[in-house]
């Protein structure tokens, strides 16, 4: 495995509702908050990223801790992206077989 399974990333239409509903009216425990963008504490050490960088899509899984050379020389058979800084951190996304992005951060 590549990393441990962290996060769910969710692109926002209406960022302010969204927010709204899994921090208030779920009750999710503030994280980090910026503009545009929340990660709450969905429980068992998982977050959500709301109005998260998700490749594009509505919804990305992220998995983090992964030695990146290692795991994207190992996916190159399914075309991962190029490894690049965001943040503090550094991350590649790839596509499971249905299209979905899957990031896997360092």
């Amino acid at each position: 495995m590549f990393g441990e399974f962290t996060a769910t990333l969710i692109k926002c239409a209406n960022f302010e509702e969204m927010r709204a509903f899994y921090r208030d009216r779920l009750g999710l425990r503030t994280v980090k908050e910026g503009e545009n963008w929340i990660t709450l504490d969905s429980g068992g050490g998982r977050e959500i990223v709301l109005g998260g960088d998700t490749g594009g899509d509505t919804m990305a899984l992220a998995f983090t801790g992964a030695d990146l050379a290692r795991a994207r020389e190992a996916l190159a058979p399914v075309d991962p992206s190029e490894i690049e800084q965001h943040d503090a951190m550094h991350r590649f996304f790839v596509r499971d077989p249905d299209g979905n992005t899957v990031l896997i951060i360092d």
